[in-house]
């Protein structure tokens, strides 16, 4: 064999064996699954590209790491799990940082987790340092997203006063077209509700307090937030001062036209309003001072004068009020709550929990 047919049949073995060997790595690896089981549970199945939840899917928050009573030291980060809605198996798990630990913190939506987010704050002592800056964020599932709008909030100092001051409140409708949010605070000239294009930032209804309040004098008061209707026509909310509901409106995103409801006698703060029908349970007569010992005073001077404790179902668009529950406990809070459209839930002093079902007579 002469040396070149030696060489070139070197090279053919040569060429054969890395050839087998490529091939080998190709289709013998395997899948990242299999590889490391405990980093792939949560990563291996990717979010859709636009960050949107899919239909087999579900988002929750850890609401532990966003109190300082549940968790310490106080993170204020809390962990956004994404799980399957049949099974609750955890796909996918971020973090966000620098949430603002109030009692409504954030929103999660289909395609995404709106919230308030802290800039410069002082989390020990609870107070915002030079320069503090709250923001209004959106988050996508795929953890990408940004600032939606800055919230500057009035602590008492001149300079935080801009035509940019929002409450730390806001609502983002169910199919997150708008976000409703309060503009400024009762007194301010500009105090208003606002509902925002979430799109284009850009307001697309006013709601004036001094406008209103002028055509409902008896209404005075700030701008409460209840909630969006499941297909995001309406949003309410109501018009308080202090634990008391002087009023309440309907914004109907079809025609952009506010309707006024004026509140009924024993309208309270926790009087959770059913805003598919328009009921709403009520206690005539009822005191709440923020005081435990002077209620306690209250609830004495009541008993000697037979004061009973009454709760009525009020419908805000026929008026009509129907008798619930009546104790011989004065001062005394049913608890009520909406276990569906139709079906009110209460508790008796006893602590026995009652159903009263709307749809029957």
């Amino acid at each position: 064999m002469s040396r070149k047919t030696t060489i070139l049949s070197i090279l053919v073995v040569a060429l054969f064996v890395i050839g087998a060997s490529v091939i080998y790595s190709v289709f013998s690896k395997k899948p990242a699954s299999q590889a490391n089981n405990n980093q792939t549970q949560v990563t291996q199945k990717e979010l859709s590209p636009n960050g949107c939840l899919e239909e087999n899917e579900i988002a929750d928050y850890d609401r532990a790491s966003l109190f300082p009573e549940i968790t310490q030291p106080k993170e204020r980060s809390p962990l956004i799990f994404v799980k399957n809605r049949n099974t609750g198996v955890a796909i996918k798990s971020f973090r966000i940082n620098n949430v603002r630990d109030s009692a409504y913190p954030m929103e999660l939506h289909k395609c995404g987790v709106y919230f308030i987010q802290d800039f410069n704050y002082d989390n020990g002592k609870g107070l915002p340092l030079p320069n503090y800056r709250g923001e209004l964020w959106q988050y996508g599932y795929n953890n990408e997203g940004g600032k939606l709008l800055m919230v500057l909030f009035d602590f008492g100092k001149e300079d935080n006063l801009n035509n940019n001051n929002y409450s730390p409140t806001f609502r983002v409708s169910p199919l997150e077209q708008y976000i409703a949010l309060e503009k400024g605070y009762l007194g301010q000239d500009d105090y208003a509700l606002i509902i925002k294009d979430l799109k284009t930032l850009k307001d697309v209804f006013v709601l004036s307090a001094k406008s209103t309040f002028d055509q409902y004098p008896n209404m005075a008061g700030s701008f409460g937030f209840d909630t969006w209707t499941d297909d995001s026509r309406y949003f309410w909310g109501d018009i308080f001062d202090g634990a008391y509901v002087n009023g309440y409106f309907r914004i109907d995103t079809q025609n952009w036209k506010a309707e006024i409801f004026e509140a009924p006698n024993g309208a309270m703060g926790g009087s959770p309003l059913n805003v598919n029908t328009g009921y709403l349970p009520i206690q005539p007569g009822q005191v709440w001072t923020g005081d435990v010992e002077f209620d306690q005073e209250l609830k004495e001077q009541h008993k000697r004068e037979g004061k009973k404790s009454i709760l009525y179902l009020y419908n805000l668009f026929t008026k009509e009020k129907k008798l619930i529950e009546t104790t011989n406990e004065p001062i005394f809070w049913f608890k009520p709550e909406w276990l569906s459209d139709t079906e009110l839930q209460y508790e008796l002093p006893s602590g026995e929990k009652k159903i009263y079902k709307t749809n029957e007579k």
